[in-house]
């Protein structure tokens, strides 16, 4: 039997906070509304795989908590209520915690391209003095990321593109190396370690991993097949569920 993973980008961040890592109440709503719309592919014996920062985490916890809720009022007409010991209600096994599907190092990257904004609150200032921060930030960022997926400065970051890039093909492979014969591997992640997987599946140039990863959406679902033939991308990036209200499309 085949099994799905379903690469799952976290909702919204706390943009221009003084921590970034962790969900805007726009995120958490985000994050409810995919689970609500995941829950009837969810089955008995799924896994739960999370990356090591906190909006990871939380987008867990409230896609899977919506999931739940959603699945028992499918099953409610044919179905006994589920055992408190499933934890979601949905037969979803415990999270395990995998950093391998971490980021990329976004402050790093910025700083080696401006060192000045190593410092943090001089970066927010300096955004907060454009009429378009968000719009700021992109230009910067996009030429940040240039920088370090160029090839010619690795030895200035920690982790330069093509290790990141091996990472993330190593956590998926993981993933679906230990799926033991669960249908779904529910993945909670970011933007890089999605991208670039997809890159890599696609059998894209690399320089495409940056364009597919602005186009990523928060609270997004792309799916990976998994089958003795190795691994296959299926879908890139839904958001159908975003769409009932203006708003709720975000990319940050």
């Amino acid at each position: 039997m085949s099994t799905t993973l379903h690469l799952i980008r976290h909702g919204q961040a706390a943009f221009g906070s003084d921590d970034y890592d962790r969900l805007s109440e726009l995120g958490r709503e985000q994050s409810r509304l995919l689970g609500a719309a995941l829950a009837p592919l969810a089955g008995e014996g799924d896994r739960v795989v999370c990356g090591g920062m906190r909006r990871h985490r939380e987008t867990a916890e409230e896609c899977l908590a919506a999931m739940a809720a959603a699945h028992r009022e499918l099953a409610a007409p044919t179905q006994a209520s589920p055992s408190p010991a499933s934890g979601t209600g949905v037969g979803v096994r415990a999270p395990t915690y995998d950093e391998r599907w971490n980021e990329f190092d976004h402050v790093q990257i910025l700083a080696r391209h401006r060192p000045e904004y190593a410092d943090h609150a001089r970066l927010r200032a300096d955004l907060k003095a454009h009429s378009d921060p968000h719009r700021a930030f992109q230009s910067l960022f996009a030429a940040a990321m240039q920088r370090w997926a160029g090839g010619e400065c690795d030895g200035d970051y920690d982790e330069p593109w093509p290790r990141f890039r091996a990472r993330c093909l190593a956590a998926v492979q993981a993933a679906a190396d230990a799926a033991d014969g669960a249908r779904n591997v529910w993945i909670f992640t970011s933007g890089g370690p999605i991208a670039a997987i997809a890159q890599a599946l696609l059998d894209a140039p690399e320089d495409q991993a940056l364009r597919l990863s602005w186009t990523l959406v928060n609270a997004s679902h792309t799916q990976v097949h998994a089958a003795r033939g190795g691994l296959r991308l299926s879908t890139f990036n839904g958001h159908a569920h975003l769409y009932p209200r203006e708003g709720l499309i975000t990319y940050r």
